[in-house]
């Protein structure tokens, strides 16, 4: 097969900014196609081989931003979207693309609670929740809801054009 699954990705990417941008969601009734479009292309291009290549990708996608999720950090939809990155392109990129979009969503965070003066109310409720009792109360303020797809689609992206982060066997 000489198609390139990159470009399936990127569609389903660029359409998962556009969804959790204007609607807060990233919807099954695209995550859960594109994941078996990815195993089925794979499957077909490479066999057995491919089909372990997918599902590993699918797999490490999806656990890697599991603990935020499970935390409610983060929504189900960001997770199979990752998982979706996985299964197209495997764990190794899985695995780059979630750090950069990690990194990028993190710098993301912090400038935006600078700009709207809740970074240091924010970093006191983070010690209010690993040390209990340690500090003292304060207000909690407006929570923030980051639309994760976006950085997700940019650390897929920074995945694949910039070097690897992390070097991985």
């Amino acid at each position: 097969m000489s198609a390139h699954p990159e470009l399936l990705l990127g569609t389903v990417l660029a359409i998962a900014v556009y969804t959790d941008l204007a609607q807060r969601k990233v919807y099954n009734v695209l995550t859960y196609p594109a994941l078996l479009a990815a195993v089925v292309w794979h499957t077909a291009a490479h066999g057995w081989l491919g089909l372990g290549f997918s599902l590993l990708g699918l797999t490490a996608g999806g656990l890697i931003f599991f603990p935020a999720f499970w935390a409610g950090g983060m929504g189900a939809g960001d997770i199979k979207l990752m998982a979706v990155v996985g299964a197209f392109l495997g764990w190794r990129f899985a695995l780059n693309a979630a750090l950069d979009a990690a990194v990028i969503g993190g710098v993301f965070a912090v400038v935006f609670l600078l700009v709207k003066r809740e970074l240091w109310s924010t970093l006191h409720r983070t010690l209010r929740l690993l040390f209990p009792g340690k500090t003292s109360g304060v207000a909690r303020s407006a929570s923030y809801a980051l639309p994760y797809a976006v950085f997700i689609s940019l650390g897929a992206v920074a995945a694949f054009f910039l070097p690897s982060l992390i070097a991985l066997p």
